[in-house]
């Protein structure tokens, strides 16, 4: 991948695929894994848990899919707790670096609320706060993988 890690997410956001959606494709890709299952999978997560009350931010969301995606069992015998240790460092160092891992938290707002639209917009908050949420995204995942 001649682009940066960072770069790609940014495309897959910015060309329609929501937070959780951009940060997992992002991280499949980069390790070779390519299937249609990859963004579906993540649909549900984005916005906030689909604009839920108290959902998770979609970047963190797909971070942590991207996360069990490769370190995830494939069978019930094997451990989780190298996963269990890196999803707990991802969350600890997203609300380090953000202060939150749950969306209204983060953009000050629920994604949920009739004038969410509008708020979002005049804020500019895709480039303001949820690019900086996806980057950060793959970026801590892939050191926790290299880890």
């Amino acid at each position: 991948m001649n682009e940066t890690i960072e770069h790609r997410a940014l495309e897959h956001f910015s060309n329609g695929y929501v937070c959780s959606e951009a940060v997992l494709k992002t991280i499949a890709e980069k390790h070779g894994i390519d299937s249609p299952l990859i963004p579906a999978i993540a649909s549900g997560f984005g916005s906030g848990m689909a604009r839920s009350e108290g959902g998770l931010c979609g970047a963190f969301s797909g971070g942590v899919m991207a996360l069990s995606l490769l370190q995830g069992r494939t069978e019930v015998s094997a451990p989780k707790d190298p996963l269990y240790h890196n999803v707990q460092l991802f969350k600890a160092h997203f609300e380090k670096a953000f202060g939150s891992c749950e969306c209204a938290s983060l953009l000050g707002f629920s994604l949920g609320s009739p004038d969410a639209g509008e708020k979002f917009q005049e804020g500019n908050c895709k480039a303001c706060k949820c690019d900086l949420y996806v980057v950060y995204a793959v970026k801590e995942v892939e050191l926790l993988l290299e880890s």
